[in-house]
């Protein structure tokens, strides 16, 4: 981030992920200087959960065949497969034996207020 006299802020406390997902991020652009910060309870809490491809690696890609759409002149995008996959692993983390987890603690990012509505 620059500021109004030219310089560079660069955050590099990390409180947020666990090590496995800031080592390539911190490689490639923060020249090895993220910090991980995050509580490790919090960050390791669901390593053993069954639905992991990777048993220790918190990280699930998942490939979803959709289309995406929008509604009229609206340019907010939305594509109603990828919704209704994210909400199936809200589902199975919420229902899930080993770490169940509550709905006030799952958190979903797209970059698309129309995928925003259709998911809550």
């Amino acid at each position: 981030v620059s500021d109004v006299d030219g310089q560079v802020t660069k955050l590099v406390k990390n409180y947020r992920s666990h090590s496995a997902l800031l080592a390539l991020p911190s490689r490639l652009f923060y020249h090895r200087e993220l910090e991980v910060c995050a509580d490790p309870g919090v960050v390791t809490a669901l390593l053993g959960w069954e639905k992991l491809p990777r048993k220790g690696l918190p990280l699930v890609f998942h490939g979803v065949r959709g289309n995406e759409a929008r509604e009229g002149r609206s340019p907010s995008w939305f594509n109603p497969a990828e919704a209704v996959q994210v909400m199936r692993y809200c589902c199975l983390l919420a229902r899930s034996l080993s770490s169940q987890v509550s709905a006030g603690d799952i958190g979903v990012i797209t970059p698309y207020r129309k995928q925003v509505r259709l998911l809550q």
